[in-house]
């Protein structure tokens, strides 16, 4: 059973019935059909009601919880009533993890260190908290960028991912990682008009005056 499955499995087991997708560059190779390149971690996507759930359940489940804080520390989260909520992400390990080494700063604080392999092991997991509203899934970074849930969410093996479009359109804001830029080009090769006018459309708004994807967007969408 590969990584995404055990993931699976994991959150059907939670028993909250959370609604959740696997996003990142895991979410491109379910769109695309097969594994693409190697990664490093395991994102997935979650409501922000359900982030205390989540959080919870992890540290019931024998994990250690991270918030990110926007410096080079993250918080480590040992009680859901005392969170920092500076980011809309967590990072859950298990205390086997031997990929990340965590270096205490000051109480609850942490700096970490990462070796920069492939993972393959469901020891971490890095949830990332999105917002719904009105039947729309809403882009954290901008809440005009919206598209409807029917459309955001796809399945693969009864497995939900993140629509590749939003996917893509969160790692635009570093198209020149060549991780990011073989996820665009796997993906677009494959995503409809809908999909395609939808991306191109939100990297106009994000990126008023260019990005490096639009060309390559323009032509696909000629050629259909």
């Amino acid at each position: 059973m590969d990584i995404v499955k055990q993931l699976n499995s994991f959150m059907l087991n939670t028993k909250l019935r959370l609604e959740y997708a696997i996003c990142g560059g895991h979410a491109i190779d379910l769109f695309v059909g097969t594994k693409t390149r190697p990664h490093k971690d395991l994102d997935v996507t979650l409501y922000w009601d359900d982030r205390d759930k989540i959080i919870q359940h992890m540290l019931d489940s024998g994990w250690d919880v991270y918030e990110p804080c926007g410096t080079p520390y993250l918080h480590k989260i040992t009680d859901t009533s005392n969170q920092k909520r500076v980011r809309s992400n967590i990072w859950c390990l298990k205390p086997t993890n031997r990929h990340y080494e965590f270096t205490e700063h000051e109480k609850n604080m942490y700096a970490a260190e990462f070796d920069n392999s492939e993972q393959a092991e469901l020891d971490y997991i890095e949830f990332l908290f999105n917002m719904r509203s009105n039947g729309y899934f809403l882009y954290s970074r901008n809440h005009e960028i919206k598209i409807d849930l029917t459309e955001a969410i796809y399945h693969a093996d009864n497995i939900p991912y993140l629509a590749p479009e939003i996917v893509l359109l969160y790692k635009s804001t570093a198209a020149d990682d060549p991780d990011y830029q073989l996820d665009f080009n796997n993906a677009v090769e494959k995503m409809n008009s809908r999909q395609l006018i939808w991306l191109k459309d939100s990297l106009k708004i994000m990126f008023p005056d260019e990005h490096i994807w639009l060309d390559k967007l323009d032509r696909f969408l000629s050629n259909l």
